[in-house]
């Protein structure tokens, strides 16, 4: 029922409520767990502990949309290299058919997959951290990819359906844009692609961007100033 006198309410409908062991939001310690892969056990804290790292779900083995996300990872896996990122993927379903899978599409489509797989067998750690949504499908993940730093925060996150591949060109400009923010202290605005502007937070006065940038930075109101990449 609406509540009285109240501009602004939610209602939510009791078939959405859900108990998960941890629901992801910005700014949470990624927490450690430990999975079978096609290269070996993981412990995820001891791997991802100072990388930045890419973590990606997929829905399961041997699927279309799947396929060509791995392969869109396999054939970007030097760019995200060469901008200090390391990838770990997800799906559920066994080592045995996860290296099946994968040795199909390297033999298949003549690329090579260097990064880890984890094989969550029968979906128990996703379902925990709330990757298999019911309504979407039953027992598969959807599409999350999260973006963690070095101190293993989660910094960014993407959900997608399982009908719908992502773009990984996206998310590693995403991720160029979370350290360039952390570099610059700065804040990236829409659109960005590296080496383009950045915006001044409202806490930089313009003394500080007169100290840090000289003249080549440009006020085009209070609320709105652009400094430019190149200088730091």
């Amino acid at each position: 029922m609406k509540p009285k006198d109240t501009e602004s309410w939610i209602e939510v409908p009791s078939g959405y409520k859900s108990v998960r062991k941890w629901m992801p939001q910005i700014g949470d310690i990624f927490p450690n767990f430990s999975l079978p892969s096609k290269d070996g056990q993981i412990n995820f804290h001891n791997w991802a502990d100072g990388r930045w790292t890419i973590l990606s779900s997929h829905t399961m083995p041997f699927t279309p949309v799947c396929t060509s996300e791995i392969l869109s990872l396999a054939l970007m896996q030097d760019e995200f290299a060469k901008a200090g990122f390391s990838m770990l993927s997800l799906t559920v379903g066994g080592v045995n058919t996860v290296s099946r899978w994968v040795d199909d599409i390297e033999r298949q489509l003549d690329v090579s997959v260097d990064f880890p797989i984890l094989c969550d067998r029968d979906g128990t750690l996703s379902r925990d951290m709330g990757l298999i949504h019911p309504k979407s499908f039953e027992n598969m993940t959807i599409r999350k990819s999260f973006v963690i730093d070095p101190s293993l925060r989660v910094r960014l996150m993407f959900d997608f359906p399982g009908q719908i591949g992502r773009s990984f060109e996206e998310l590693l400009r995403c991720g160029q844009a979370l350290r360039m923010a952390d570099d610059t202290s700065m804040a990236v605005p829409a659109d960005w692609m590296p080496g383009d502007p950045l915006l001044a937070m409202p806490e930089t006065s313009d003394f500080d961007l007169n100290a840090q940038y000289g003249s080549t930075w440009t006020k085009l109101c209070d609320y709105l100033r652009v400094v430019p990449t190149a200088q730091k």
